[in-house]
């Protein structure tokens, strides 16, 4: 990592000054620079704009960087010996002294006070400023008119040298004490304090913590444009501290994140570097806010969240059910989860699966599953077995998030599980959603289940008549047309033909994927077939189930009025189906419930069926590995699936 400080915009080539490659820590990057720019505008009577190059890796940023002018070359002695201790006894005392003041019953007495003073320190001056301010707020400062005047011209001379006695106070926190009143009579100079805080921010004399208060403050005023400029330039002043983040303040800084612009990336960098070292000693509430800032920032880190997946791991007994319900499903917006997250949930549930009071737990991690599609035969299996022991509990509205991932990811629970949530949908079903109680039907299908009793329910004229949704219809003909494929036992279709028939689309990978490819099956299947491409087998619902990518087929049979369903011609053609990454569960192997039931629709209608990855195919063809690719393609044709 290496540093460049530019003199200016236009005379980077001619002035640059380095510190290296050997640069090791974030700290090592920010050096105090003595000469000034001409070429740039001061921003103030202490110090001046510039900007900075920091090269980390193969990334360069640009950052903002305040330098502060030096009078004399014999100040940098002064700068580097000067190293000035916190006064702790003004900030011990203040509380006293406030005390003191609020004994004053009018503006008089503020300034007799003042008066018996030896010295007037910065927290008797900041004690004596917020006291004037309670009294003008609450209408204790009217005096007499000939009064009036001569008493309001010394409260305003009092009142500018209270300012600057407070402006000189060594203690950093009365400064930030004022930014952060609501007082009238400060608002006008809090400008001032800020740039007495951002020289001492050059000057490396805030803590983390002060750090972080005087940046969130510069958020909530960051509608002016001084305090707005100014926040970006803070990134010194924690790449300068870095080594007092720790467990108990790294939170606070993460905090600062949002408000940030062009040094984000660099605060991000050193935060990710403390959250390696740091994550074994943060507890859960911070863990969780520090959750909160990556949702916020949208940000994705395989490095910072590989580490959050490891410290759930380790902390998983720590949790109780809230606090596994919000990681776990910050890890699901997030999308973002590893070996470790999915063992931790499993180690959860083994152990504390009877102890259970929360029906959300179990449908965020349910949910958890289905977005990463993960089927964990543990985690299914017990999720499962709660659902038996509590759905008389559950709420109608709970009924699709703890049914629907089963049949999803082809998983069969216990022998019981089908036939006893059976029971509870017939009980419930008019309270169900139709779009939800559709969803559960089609896991029914998928896992090989059939629920007819239920579907003849909402096949009833009655039912049907109040549905409007063209995407529930098209649910409900997708069911209707299953059923009267797989279950001798259905009496249907039911379901008047759907009029309204639209185009299935192909998918545009497997589509150019199709397009490379095709030659080389060709040459595979011979010359007694024939190849057609996204054919839609006609007479069936508009679906992607009846949407084969490519077929292999005896001439003419390509034609939408070909009789599908003679048996003449059982296993006389190939359909071939490649199937995408989100085809299958997170596994690789096993294909999720939509795909298995496509395979089998097909090999009822008298098809063999070739199973192709998306993946192989994409990667045979971008490394031009021909006879791979050729081999892959025979191999997976040669031993196509029969029909059944």
């Amino acid at each position: 990592m290496s540093l460049i400080l530019l003199r200016s915009y236009s005379k980077a080539r001619n002035n640059v000054l380095s510190c290296g490659n050997n640069c090791s820590s974030f700290s090592s990057l920010y050096t105090y620079f003595t000469r000034t720019f001409s070429d740039e505008k001061s921003c103030g009577p202490e110090f001046i704009n510039s900007t900075i190059l920091i090269e980390n890796g193969y990334n360069v940023h640009e950052l903002p960087v305040v330098v502060r002018k030096l009078k004399d070359l014999e100040d940098l002695n002064v700068l580097a010996s000067k190293d000035t201790p916190r006064s702790t006894n003004d900030s011990i005392s203040y509380h006293l002294i406030q005390e003191e003041f609020k004994q004053c019953t009018d503006l008089r007495d503020v300034f007799s006070l003042i008066t018996k003073c030896t010295k007037i320190t910065p927290n008797i001056a900041l004690g004596a400023i917020e006291r004037i301010y309670d009294l003008e707020k609450g209408g204790n400062l009217f005096l007499p008119t000939n009064e009036n005047i001569h008493m309001n011209f010394a409260k305003g001379a009092i009142l500018e040298k209270l300012l600057k006695v407070v402006m000189k106070t060594e203690d950093t926190q009365t400064i930030l004490n004022v930014l952060k009143t609501t007082s009238s009579i400060m608002e006008p100079h809090k400008h001032k304090f800020c740039d007495e805080l951002f020289l001492r921010v050059i000057e490396n004399k805030l803590t983390v913590e002060q750090l972080c208060d005087f940046a969130m403050f510069l958020m909530k005023h960051n509608n002016q444009q001084k305090y707005s400029e100014t926040i970006d330039k803070l990134w010194v002043g924690f790449v300068d501290k870095e080594k007092e983040i720790n467990e108990n303040n790294i939170v606070q800084v993460f905090s600062v994140l949002p408000g940030l612009k062009v040094s984000k990336r660099t605060i991000l960098a050193l935060l990710e570097q403390k959250l390696s070292e740091l994550w074994s000693k943060i507890r859960v509430p911070a863990m969780q806010d520090i959750f909160n800032i990556f949702l916020i920032e949208k940000y994705f880190s395989l490095q910072s969240f590989a580490v959050l997946g490891h410290w759930l791991y380790i902390n998983i007994h720590a949790l109780n059910d809230d606090e596994l319900l919000d990681i776990i499903t910050k890890f699901t917006r997030l999308k973002y989860t590893d070996h470790q997250v999915e063992a931790a949930v499993e180690k959860f549930l083994k152990h504390r699966a009877s102890k259970i009071k929360s029906q959300v737990l179990l449908i965020g991690i349910l949910n958890y599953c289905m977005q990463f599609q993960l089927c964990n035969k543990n985690i299914l299996n017990i999720s499962s077995q709660y659902f038996l022991n509590n759905m008389k509990q559950v709420p109608p509205s709970f009924l699709k998030p703890f049914i629907y991932p089963f049949g999803y990811l082809c998983f069969n629970p216990s022998s019981d599980f089908w036939s006893s949530v059976e029971e509870v949908l017939l009980e419930n079903y008019y309270k169900i959603n139709i779009d939800d109680l559709s969803s559960i039907i089609l896991s029914y299908i998928y896992s090989g289940q059939y629920p007819l009793k239920l579907v003849y329910k909402i096949f009833s004229p009655e039912y049907i008549a109040k549905i409007n949704n063209n995407d529930v219809l098209k649910k409900l003909h997708l069911i209707d047309t299953a059923l009267s494929l797989e279950c001798k036992e259905y009496l249907g279709p039911l379901l008047p033909k759907d009029q309204w028939f639209k185009p299935v689309l192909q998918d545009c990978r497997i589509k150019n994927i199709v397009e490379k490819i095709k030659d080389y099956i060709i040459t595979v299947m011979g010359e007694s077939l024939e190849l057609s491409t996204a054919v839609v087998l006609p007479n069936y619902c508009s679906d992607e189930t009846y949407l084969i990518d490519v077929m292999l087929h005896p001439a003419g049979q390509g034609d939408n009025t070909f009789n599908w369903k003679s048996p003449l011609l059982k296993n006389g053609s190939v359909a071939v189906l490649i199937h995408l990454p989100d085809h299958y569960c997170s596994d690789n192997e096993q294909l999720i419930g939509p795909q298995v039931m496509k395979k089998k629709h097909l090999k009822i209608l008298g098809m063999k069926v070739v199973s192709l990855k998306y993946s192989l195919l994409s990667q045979f063809y971008t490394c031009h590995d021909s006879i791979s690719l050729r081999k892959y393609l025979k191999e997976r044709i040669d031993n196509a699936e029969p029909s059944l």
